[in-house]
């Protein structure tokens, strides 16, 4: 039986251990002290991910095991976090964020787990990967070892909202990044430059961004060029993205923002450095799949209806699925994210560790 007070006294001691991403050293070590002392073979990698295998108890040998995921770092501000218990939910004192994503799904994953040793359920063999620097851009899911785990299947307890959300997809993601090559001269005598800068205007204008269909949306969100108010700008760099859960359509849209900026610089006398990189790919599962179905029958056990959604925005979920994991992310009950205002109900977290210990029983 889930422990509350254990489960939330568990969630305390983690967002107090400072965790923004890059700086996982000392929450790793303590994720992964926690889980050998429930009998975990675990081990802490160079980026301080976390892996661990947990033998099945009271099944076959040869029982598939289950995977289960979630991650330790913070957005900023993240030192320092001060939590707050009062009026049935956790928030911080407000100059920081709470931590509670993720670390309501790693609390979710341990206290889960314990319940289930704890009361001697049978279970199949558990694989746990809790990364680091996954706000990031899923940088320890990325450059982490899988290759001795055996699970083909698994959950990503890494969503808001209250718990019984499945994100059933995901979209492809490209970074984009252009610069734009031109030629200095004084203020004072323009014409005998060429303004990177209002090149760069006249693409950003040719560009569609923002919300480009209802699968897809594209960004520029950092602008850097110039080296003084009295010097014709010759080189700027704008960063942006394209993400779309349609290969096609990501693809489309691509094309015409590159198109965009080559138009801008053309006849210019310009030079233009176009690069696309791929971050993560898309991933997509129907209601009927059978993963789907284990998730949803799990989530009726704790008095949860399963609601469905694709989201827009990426996850873990991406690289386990591109590295031939199947998994689907799932709510763990934190709200207003990435903000100081975070907070999580511990009705939710409470859920969020019955569904984990629901899933991984036998």
């Amino acid at each position: 039986m889930i422990n509350e007070q254990r489960l939330i006294q568990t969630f305390l001691d983690l967002v107090q251990i400072d965790s923004p991403s890059g700086d996982e050293g000392a929450i790793a070590q303590e994720v992964a002290a926690r889980l050998r002392a429930l009998g975990a073979e675990t081990n802490v990698d160079s980026l301080f991910n976390v892996s661990a295998k947990i033998s099945g108890h009271g099944v076959k040998k040869n029982t598939k095991p289950l995977f289960l995921n979630a991650h330790t770092d913070n957005v900023s501000p993240a030192r320092g976090i001060k939590p707050v218990v009062a009026g049935g939910r956790i928030s911080s004192d407000g100059t920081t964020v709470l931590g509670a994503d993720d670390l309501a799904g790693v609390a979710a994953i341990l206290e889960g787990v314990t319940s289930l040793i704890e009361d001697d359920k049978k279970h199949p063999p558990l694989e746990i990967a809790i990364t680091s620097q996954e706000e990031l851009g899923l940088v320890g899911a990325k450059a982490m070892d899988i290759g001795k785990f055996r699970a083909k299947e698994g959950v990503v307890f890494d969503s808001g909202g209250p718990v019984g959300t499945i994100v059933l997809s995901a979209p492809t993601h490209n970074l984009l990044e252009a610069v734009i090559k031109g030629k200095a001269a004084h203020s004072a005598h323009p014409l005998g430059g060429i303004n990177a800068l209002n090149i760069a205007a006249r693409a950003l204008t040719l560009a569609r961004v923002g919300e480009l269909d209802r699968e897809s949306t594209a960004n520029f969100g950092i602008i850097r060029g110039g080296a003084a108010r009295n010097i014709v700008p010759d080189t700027v760099e704008l960063v942006g993205e394209v993400r779309s859960r349609s290969d096609k359509k990501l693809q489309r849209h691509t094309r015409a923002i590159r198109a965009a900026f080559e138009k801008a610089v053309q006849g210019t006398g310009a030079k233009l450095d176009f690069r696309v990189t791929r971050a993560y790919n898309r991933y997509q599962f129907r209601k009927s799949d059978p993963l789907v179905r284990r998730v949803a029958g799990a989530l009726k056990k704790i008095g949860r209806p399963a609601v469905y959604r694709a989201a827009m925005g990426g996850s873990d979920a991406n690289i386990w699925n591109a590295k031939g994991i199947k998994t689907v992310v799932v709510s763990v009950g934190y709200e207003a994210i990435h903000t100081t205002d975070e907070f999580i109900p511990i009705t939710e977290l409470v859920k969020a560790a019955e569904l984990v210990e629901i899933l991984a029983a036998a």
